[in-house]
């Protein structure tokens, strides 16, 4: 968690650690889906300082519409329904017993807005809603999917640092 470097970012959220990179650091941090009574919709946090610049500056360049508008021309809605689904799944299998029997008794609301959404808690309907680089970049290299891979592995020709110290704090 150091790495982070002034983002915000509670540790208490991390499960665990779902990729890491070549030079051992967490690239990609495996999240609880309910923390302090709420829905905690990202399953997967860009933990890698580098990435994340990466992402920051692509979402600058229009990178967000971007990926819609690939996904809109190149994408089956199938395959990104599917996707979406996947992470809800995960999400649900993700939770507590206490924490599903919670929310399936005292919050449905709640625990509906779990399992009807996707990828960072995005609703899942008709079309493709990006909403975050970051969290498509977590969720492609956290499941070794996506897809929009060929846009992502495009634009991010590296997923990796040259330079560790430059970017990671240990």
């Amino acid at each position: 968690m150091h790495q982070m470097r002034g983002r915000s970012f509670e540790p208490a959220i991390a499960l665990g650690i779902a990729r890491r990179c070549r030079w051992g650091m967490p690239q990609v941090l495996l999240c609880v889906p309910f923390f302090r009574g709420k829905p905690f919709p990202t399953t997967f946090w860009l933990s890698c300082p580098f990435l994340a610049m990466m992402c920051s500056q692509m979402e600058a360049l229009g990178g967000i519409k971007q990926l819609e508008e690939f996904m809109k021309d190149n994408a089956d809605d199938r395959d990104w329904l599917d996707f979406n689904v996947e992470h809800a799944l995960l999400r649900l299998a993700l939770l507590s017993r206490g924490e599903r029997r919670y929310l399936q008794k005292a919050r449905k609301g709640m625990m509906d807005r779990l399992r009807l959404s996707g990828v960072g808690g995005i609703a899942r309907r008709s079309g493709f809603n990006v909403k975050c680089l970051h969290l498509q970049v977590a969720s492609w290299l956290a499941l070794r999917k996506h897809p929009a891979e060929s846009w992502l592995k495009e634009r991010l020709s590296t997923v990796e640092c040259e330079e560790p110290d430059r970017f990671c704090i240990n």
